[in-house]
């Protein structure tokens, strides 16, 4: 797509211009992401059966959602870099690897925290402590 200059006069026409340019990206992201159409879902089913069965607290389901949106917004920006990378070239190169691997270590990161939150919150319930008055 090519780079398109602002029209500043109508402000609505370019706000839906934006929203459907996000709504083509997300139907991207969905169609093509392995991690967003299988990974992510299970996480989710998965920290909801154990919040359920734990007996989270609406907060703690808030604070897995923050968590959750994190993962997707890091695994989109994961997919553009390897997008540009893959458009650069796509002859084997050490540093457009090195690039690829450094951008998928965030979503690593938000994988990691979503699971060790999620289980977490379900051991200080199983031990009946509440980890907001731990922070006090």
């Amino acid at each position: 797509m090519k780079y398109q200059k602002v029209d500043k006069s109508n402000v609505f026409k370019n706000i839906f211009q934006n929203i459907a340019d996000s709504s083509n990206g997300c139907k991207i992201m969905l169609k093509e992401s392995t991690t967003v159409k299988r990974l992510i879902p299970i996480e989710i089913i998965a920290g909801l059966i154990i919040g359920l069965v734990s007996g989270f607290k609406p907060v703690e389901f808030i604070i897995l959602l923050a968590v959750i949106i994190h993962l997707l917004t890091s695994e989109t920006l994961n997919t553009a870099i390897e997008e540009v990378n893959d458009l650069v070239t796509e002859e084997e190169n050490e540093r457009v690897k090195r690039s690829k691997d450094i951008a998928s270590a965030a979503v690593y990161f938000w994988h990691i925290a979503f699971t060790v939150l999620t289980l977490g919150f379900a051991l200080l319930h199983v031990l009946g402590v509440s980890w907001w008055t731990m922070m006090v």
